[in-house]
């Protein structure tokens, strides 16, 4: 072993049966379980790791969760690694999915992309600074504008395209925005809360004339990695907790506006805490280190992933397929996925 890695088996070690703040170095502060309360509801709820079955049941699925969870195995940071089990538990195990390929593409009605336009616009000179979301990395913080009326419009106008998708009926979560990504952003690849953002969609609004077209990456139930760009007034439907998606590819423009909306299935789904399911799912040698030879190396970064030592910070994006959504049917409903 190198001393690199016995120093971290150490250090670890130390954080992790030692000292009063243990529990929060781990869990995260506020947690309602002990460590040995965790490991058993893992036995309880049957666990094994490597897990016996992923959600979908797909090779190109699998292969791709196989390697992640190879990745955050061998990370030597304790918190990393806790966080990179978690988010792919939510992907490939705890969370079902709703869909075939867990994305799709769509459009918002005509007249709601024409008010939100507007309303960017005008809202543009008194935009305040967006802070600490740890999953943007860029020379500037993004700018918010704030405009509560259209979000709660957006929740009722995208819900039927949403439903349509997912095959099921929503409750709404949240209309998050608008945020304004400047100049030389990134957002790292991350999943979302399993609680309420479940099935989603990204929609975009808006960009300055001097904007390159930024393209959204998501990873399918295939195993591929997607690149989608997308036009104004243009939906990218996806299930949002189990699909990592970002823009890790910088931005190159002054300013790129969207709109997140989020809902969860209706009925028993608010009754059970999908945050927390997770965490029970985590075998109990978590915290060992577990050396990766042959992947791409991880970094997690708070509730995200890069890639650091590839271009543009994922490296799946070398095989990335392409896609344009460029039909308009009828507005609002067509579906492409």
């Amino acid at each position: 072993m190198s001393l690199s890695i016995l120093v971290a088996v150490i250090v670890t070690a130390f954080f992790f049966f030692n000292g009063s703040d243990s529990d929060f170095f781990v869990h995260g502060r506020g947690s309602t379980y002990t460590e040995e309360e965790r490991q058993n509801e893992y036995v309880k709820l049957g666990y094994s790791f490597p897990f016996k079955e992923y959600f979908p049941e797909t090779p190109g699925w699998r292969k791709i969760m196989d390697e992640r969870f190879s990745q955050v195995r061998s990370l030597m940071s304790t918190q990393e690694k806790w966080d990179g089990w978690i988010q792919t538990i939510n992907a490939a195990v705890s969370t079902p999915n709703f869909t075939e390929f867990g994305w799709g593409l769509s459009q918002a009605p005509d007249l709601l992309t024409l008010d939100m336009r507007q309303a960017i616009y005008s809202g543009l000179p008194n935009a305040r600074t967006e802070v600490g979301v740890q999953v943007i990395d860029g020379p500037k913080p993004p700018l918010f504008i704030d405009r509560p009326d259209l979000n709660a419009r957006a929740l009722v106008e995208l819900k039927p395209i949403l439903e349509a998708w997912a095959g099921i009926e929503l409750e709404p979560a949240q209309a998050y925005g608008f945020r304004l990504y400047r100049n030389e952003s990134t957002l790292w690849m991350h999943t979302d809360r399993t609680q309420t953002h479940v099935i989603s969609c990204i929609y975009h609004i808006a960009s300055s004339d001097d904007s390159e077209p930024w393209p959204i990456v998501i990873e399918d139930y295939d195993g591929n990695t997607q690149i989608a760009y997308l036009e104004p007034g243009d939906l990218l439907l996806y299930e949002s907790a189990k699909n990592f998606h970002g823009r890790p590819i910088k931005f190159d423009g002054s300013w790129y506006t969207s709109l997140f909306v989020h809902f969860y299935p209706k009925g028993d789904w608010k009754h059970e805490n999908h945050d927390t399911k997770s965490h029970y799912a985590i075998p109990p040698d978590w915290a060992d280190i577990v050396p990766d030879d042959i992947s791409p190396k991880l970094k997690v970064v708070g509730t995200s992933m890069m890639n650091p030592f590839c271009s543009d910070h994922w490296c799946n994006l070398r095989n990335a397929k392409k896609s344009v959504w460029t039909r308009r049917i009828q507005p609002g409903f067509n579906v492409k996925w």
